[in-house]
């Protein structure tokens, strides 16, 4: 038996013990820094495959071969249902890309006897670079995203699965995850949920705090500030120079009575996305800096000694004992989505951003755990903002396509998060932080955009025609052979219609 097959036995055993335990059941499970995967059947007969559940993408890709840390593939010429296009497929991430083949097949998920089996585009990987990890217990991906993310080809659009079901059902759905993160410190395997629902049902008792998406493409929101606040206090902001002292007032009851606007254009200045499909939460890179270079202060305050490669190069501290944090809480802003003056705060406890990478035994023989590792869940990102699952542990989030906003609420699993506000602030924070304006539907979109290249067309044949109707008038007086023709403008018109 492969390490692969072992690891994925030992967490569906873990995935069993935890549901009886607690009364829940949990479809989602993963390794430290491998997202959260979700069990599949594909084809007919089923095939069973992991796949990750990623909100920063669009399509189902799947292995359709064996690689060197693992023989679980799906295997094409088994399933009896499936329809291959023969066109090439690609995608490109920020790590990793592949390349494959659409083809189309049925896909089921065990863990939701609710959702009903569906056929679904499907992208066969056939070969890949840095996609796959080491030792990896999953054999693909489940794009939750828009259809401007998904995978490209020549002449190809690829549909979502996420789309095939709203198809097939005739109505929008939406999803929720929780996540829960490490189930202990001894265990570095983390657990979570991933439900459908028609419509939008609040089951928790907490409120849901509310943010707009403001582009659908990736799920890209309004970060209007990352910050960190002490472990004792509920959105107070540390007295330092790495971000601007604000005071409070009356009409924020707890929150800023100002926003940075350079700190907020900065976070938003490319994109800024809710992305279930990344580990760790990711600032543009001079915030990277800042927010570090202050809990690296924290800590030698507290007198916890961390070396500069894990704060700033992704290393992993090891103690003997597993450890209890005293470090700031992580402060994040989103936008509010009933009113675009207000704002929310996650709040994270060190647990989040601390992540638990392994829990082993230093002398790699049997017996009681004697290292117990983390590694830092923030990093640099260049330009980009990207919310990965570290700042979804410990909450509820919903994702409502349709309608266009991202519902969070507390957890009843996970680290113990929480959510203050709303805020008020004086001006429309979508000006003031130079927030992209929320944007109808895609589909709406590209028929828009047909219908504008439609009129620019009329325009400038008309436009022609005028210029060239005395040239016209003079050929007119000599016999033409007639002769079958077709516009060209006409015939790709048509196609973009029909895509």
């Amino acid at each position: 038996m492969t390490m692969s097959r072992i690891c994925v036995s030992f967490a569906i055993f873990l995935f069993v013990f935890l549901s009886k335990c607690y009364g829940e059941e949990y479809n989602l499970s993963g390794e430290a820094g491998q997202a959260y995967a979700i069990e599949i059947n594909v084809g007919h007969p089923h095939q069973k495959l992991s796949v990750l559940v990623d909100t920063g993408s669009t399509t189902l890709a799947i292995a359709s071969y064996a690689r060197q840390d693992s023989d679980i593939y799906f295997q094409s010429k088994n399933s009896s249902s499936i329809y291959d296009s023969a066109k090439e497929v690609q995608a490109k991430y920020s790590q990793g890309m592949w390349v494959g083949r659409l083809v189309t097949d049925f896909i089921q998920f065990p863990s939701l006897p609710s959702v009903p089996e569906v056929r679904s585009d499907i992208a066969l990987i056939t070969k890949s670079h840095k996609f796959f990890m080491n030792g990896s217990g999953w054999q693909g991906l489940l794009g939750l995203a828009y259809l401007p993310v998904g995978a490209w080809g020549e002449n190809v659009i690829v549909e979502s699965w996420l789309d095939s079901l709203d198809r097939m059902l005739n109505k929008p759905m939406s999803f929720k995850l929780k996540l829960c993160g490490a189930h202990s410190a001894y265990n570095a395997t983390h657990i979570g949920s991933f439900k459908m629902l028609e419509d939008d049902p609040i089951t928790n008792p907490n409120t849901m705090f509310r943010t707009t998406i403001l582009r659908k493409r990736w799920y890209e929101v309004g970060v209007i500030s990352i910050r960190l606040i002490p472990s004792n206090a509920s959105n107070t902001i540390t007295n330092n120079t790495t971000f601007k002292q604000l005071t409070t007032d009356s009409d924020a009851k707890g929150g800023f009575s100002e926003v940075n606007q350079e700190t907020c254009t900065k976070l938003n200045d490319e994109k800024s996305i809710v992305d279930s499909g990344t580990t760790n939460i990711r600032l543009p890179d001079l915030l990277f800096r800042q927010v570090v270079d202050e809990l690296r202060n924290a800590a030698q305050a507290s007198n916890v000694l961390i070396l500069d490669e894990v704060w700033y190069h992704g290393e992993a501290a090891c103690w003997p004992e597993p450890q209890e944090w005293s470090l700031p809480w992580l402060a994040v802003d989103l936008l509010n989505d009933d009113n675009d003056r207000q704002y929310f705060t996650l709040e994270l406890p060190p647990q989040n951003y601390m992540r638990v990478v392994t829990a082993r035994n230093s002398s790699e023989h049997s017996g009681s755990v004697s290292e117990f590792c983390y590694k830092l869940g923030l990093e640099a990102g260049g330009k980009e903002t990207v919310l990965g699952y570290t700042a979804m542990e410990g909450f509820e989030v919903l994702f409502n396509r349709s309608a266009g906003w991202i519902g969070f609420q507390t957890s009843n699993c996970g680290p113990n998060a929480r959510i203050s506000g709303p805020y008020n602030f004086s001006r429309s924070l979508v000006t003031y932080c130079q927030l992209t304006r929320p944007v109808i539907d895609t589909a709406i979109s590209i028929k828009a955009a047909q219908w504008a290249l439609c009129v620019v067309s009329i325009i400038a044949g008309g436009v022609l025609v005028y210029l060239l109707a005395p040239c016209v008038k003079m050929m007119l007086v000599k016999q033409m052979p007639s002769s079958p023709q077709i516009s060209l403008s006409q015939a790709a018109l048509f196609e973009q219609e029909s895509a």
